[in-house]
């Protein structure tokens, strides 16, 4: 969703169903890191409130296959909006 503030927000948020909570937190570290460093990259001027819905586990060797569907979602968003 666009927002009105003069920065994005994103929120991570992930099923207990993956793991104990140094699996959950690692992922969220992770996701909340790349979006800090691509933000103006991938958003643009705009402004929104990201908010993804981690559902499935993933190992730490497909971090980076995460992190391009990531884009590519935000891609996606950026031209719909």
């Amino acid at each position: 969703m666009k927002n009105e503030y003069s920065y994005n927000r994103f929120a991570v948020s992930v099923n207990r169903k993956i793991g104990n909570s140094v699996e959950r937190n690692y992922i969220k570290r992770i996701m909340k890191e790349w979006f800090r460093l691509n933000q103006h990259h991938v958003m643009g001027d705009k402004k929104y409130d990201c908010w993804v819905m981690i559902k499935q586990k993933f190992s730490r060797a497909n971090v980076e296959e995460v992190r391009s569907l990531l884009a590519s979602t935000l891609e996606r968003m950026k031209r719909i909006k």
